[in-house]
C-alpha cells in the first residue's frame, strides 16, 4: 500500500484550501475556516493536529478512513460540488471569478440599486454556487427582501413587474397578490405552493373562465382577458377621446364588453353604439359628440334650406 507521512495531511489541506492555511493559528485563521467549513470539519482537522497518534495516516487504508470522516461532515454533505471547487481555488483565482460575476450582476440587476456590500456578497455567493438564470434571480431578490423596505424594493423589480403584468392580463387580483409575487421572485413557497409565472397564468385563466364562462373557448385557446378586450379598449379610447391605458376592463362599465350569463359578447358595432348612447360613458361630453351634433345640425339646416 502507498505510504503517507504524518505531515502530508497538512500539505494536502493547504493545497486544497490555501486561503485557509492559517487554520492552525488558533485565531483569525481558524475562525475564518469555521465560518466556511463548519465546526465539525474544523474540529476534526484540529483533533488530527492535537492527537496525531489517533489517526493512521501512514497507509492508504488510514487515509481512506479519514476521508470517510470528512465525507460525513455537514460541509461535505450540504455543500454543492461547485462550492467545494470554488473553495479549493487560491484567493487570487477566487477574486478573479468574483470580479467577473460582480460586473454581470451589476449590469443585470442595476434597477435594484444594490449597495457595494450587497453586490459583493451576492457576487461571491453566486460565483461559489454557480448560480445562473432563475436561481440567480431568486437569490438576488431574496437578498433584497432582507432590507428594511425589502417588500417595496422587490415589488419594483423587473421580475415582480412581469408577474404583475401577467396577473393583470387575466384580471387576477387577489388581496394577497403582492405576497404571492414576493414569494415567486424569491423562490419561496407560499401556503405550501411554489409560485411561478405559470401559476399566475393558470389561476388567472381559471378565475377568468369562472367570471366569464362564455369566454372559455377563447381563454382555452390561449387568449388573456386583456387580449380579448383589446379591440374594445381601442374603440372606447377613440370614441370617448381617452388614452387607452385609462380604459380598464376591471371597471364594471367596461367589463360589459365581455358579455354575461344572459347576454352574449357584443359585436363591435353594438359596442360602439353602447358607448355613444349609454350616459355612463359620457360620450356627449366628447369633442367627437360635439362634432357629430354640428354635422347633424348642418345636415338638417340644409334639408330645410337654411344653409347654402
Amino acid at each position: 500500500m502507498a505510504k503517507v507521512t504524518k505531515s502530508d495531511w497538512r500539505a494536502q489541506f493547504a493545497a486544497k484550501f490555501p486561503q485557509f492555511a492559517r487554520i492552525l493559528d488558533g485565531g483569525a485563521g481558524e475562525q475564518e475556516a469555521r465560518g466556511v467549513f463548519g465546526d465539525d470539519l474544523i474540529d476534526l482537522v484540529l483533533d488530527i493536529a492535537k492527537n496525531p497518534d489517533n489517526y493512521d495516516l501512514t497507509t492508504q487504508a488510514g487515509v481512506n478512513a479519514l476521508d470517510a470522516k470528512i465525507y460525513a461532515t455537514k460541509y461535505w454533505n450540504e455543500t454543492t460540488n461547485s462550492a467545494k471547487a470554488f473553495d479549493s481555488l487560491t484567493q487570487a483565482d477566487q477574486l478573479d471569478q468574483i470580479s467577473t460575476s460582480r460586473i454581470n450582476i451589476a449590469n443585470t440587476y442595476g434597477d435594484l440599486g444594490l449597495t457595494t456590500t450587497e453586490l459583493d456578497e451576492i457576487a461571491k455567493t453566486a460565483t461559489r454556487r454557480k448560480l445562473t438564470g432563475i436561481a440567480l434571480s431568486q437569490y438576488v431578490n431574496s437578498k433584497v427582501g432582507d432590507r428594511a423596505r425589502g417588500k417595496q424594493d422587490l415589488m419594483e423589480t423587473l421580475d415582480a413587474q412581469a408577474l404583475r403584468k401577467i396577473a393583470k392580463q387575466y384580471g387576477y387580483n387577489p388581496t394577497d397578490l403582492d405576497d404571492q409575487i414576493v414569494a415567486a421572485v424569491t423562490g419561496k413557497e407560499y401556503n405550501g405552493e411554489v409560485i411561478t409565472a405559470d401559476t399566475f397564468k393558470k389561476k388567472g385563466a381559471q378565475l377568468a373562465k369562472a367570471a366569464y364562462f362564455n369566454l372559455a373557448p377563447q381563454i382555452d385557446a390561449g387568449l388573456t382577458l386583456d387580449e380579448i378586450f383589446s379591440p374594445y379598449r381601442s374603440a372606447a379610447a377613440r370614441i370617448l377621446d381617452k388614452p387607452e391605458n385609462s380604459i380598464d376592463y376591471m371597471d364594471p362599465k367596461f367589463s360589459v364588453a365581455f358579455g354575461g350569463p344572459q347576454t352574449p359578447q357584443p359585436t363591435m358595432s353594438e359596442w360602439e353604439a353602447m358607448l355613444k348612447t349609454d350616459d355612463r360613458y359620457g360620450y356627449k361630453f366628447t369633442k367627437q359628440a360635439n362634432d357629430d351634433a354640428r354635422r347633424l345640425a348642418s345636415t338638417i339646416a340644409r334639408a330645410f334650406g337654411k344653409l347654402v
